[in-house]
């Protein structure tokens, strides 16, 4: 599976003053958005300071840019401003994703293929599989507008469990990571611990956050602990010792999708 991120960070592109706070918060990158975060009479202004942080920030800060819909003027104005500056941040999330076809625009306009897709709607959901393999750095699962789109309210369970599990199936098939949705009650930790644990066990390998208090939960969860990463060792130990044959560990017989799942969990960021 491709390399993921635990913590995602939000920071609105008209508040150029919080890049930088943003940036020391502890997310494994934080993702500058010109998409929900701006008004339309911002979008002109929050880009050109999005772009210019970007291309000075320093070397090695993990910066990504959420731009507008391509189905908008603003998302067309986004991916030319940034052919014609050749800033590279570190991914380019594009929000309500319909088909595999809207990545490979992206991908093909940039000749490059760090692109995080956002899955919102229902037909980007019925079209999940097509758009996960079409997006190398995996998958956010919009689900404020998600369920907008239905008339479901953002904690319906039945509604937002097929959702995710959809995403999670889709992206594990095509070997790249899923990010589950803000938690919105940035006042609630444990909610915010809760859901989070709950996204996990569902496959999602981090999630995004919109405000830098959550990031320290976020990556507690999403980070395992010394007694998994000692187990998933042990488990490829004696994956390697058994030299293609039956693996035993413990006295048990080991299966594939155990592997698979040590494998995974040391691929992780620490």
């Amino acid at each position: 599976m491709t390399s993921s991120y635990k913590s995602l960070l939000f920071v609105p592109g008209a508040r150029p003053d919080r890049f930088d706070k943003a940036a020391s918060a502890g997310a494994d990158t934080i993702i500058i958005d010109l998409e929900d975060a701006v008004l339309p009479e911002d979008k002109a202004t929050a880009r050109q300071s999005a772009l210019d942080w970007l291309a000075a920030r320093p070397a090695g800060l993990r910066a990504a840019l959420r731009i507008n819909s391509l189905r908008t003027p603003y998302g067309s104005a986004d991916l030319a401003a940034l052919i014609e500056t050749g800033v590279q941040p570190e991914f380019i999330m594009v929000p309500k994703a319909e088909t595999g076809v809207d990545i490979e625009i992206v991908c093909e306009a940039l000749d490059n293929d760090r692109v995080v897709a956002v899955i919102e709607s229902g037909r980007g959901l019925a079209n999940a599989m097509d758009i996960a393999r079409a997006t190398p750095m995996g998958v956010l699962f919009g689900g404020a507008d998600f369920s907008a789109s239905l008339g479901a309210d953002l904690s319906s369970a039945p509604a937002m469990s097929h959702a995710r599990g959809a995403i999670a199936a889709a992206c594990g098939q095509a070997g790249v990571p899923a990010y589950d949705v803000p938690f919105l009650d940035v006042g609630d930790e444990d909610g915010l611990r809760e859901t989070t644990s709950a996204a996990k066990a569902y496959g999602f390998s981090g999630r995004a956050c919109i405000h830098p208090k959550q990031v320290a939960t976020v990556n507690s969860v999403f980070t395992p602990s010394p007694a998994e990463l000692e187990e998933a060792r042990a488990i490829i130990a004696a994956l390697n010792a058994a030299e293609g044959g039956a693996v035993l560990h413990r006295g048990k017989l080991v299966d594939r999708p155990i592997i698979l799942a040590a494998e995974r969990m040391l691929a992780r960021p620490s």
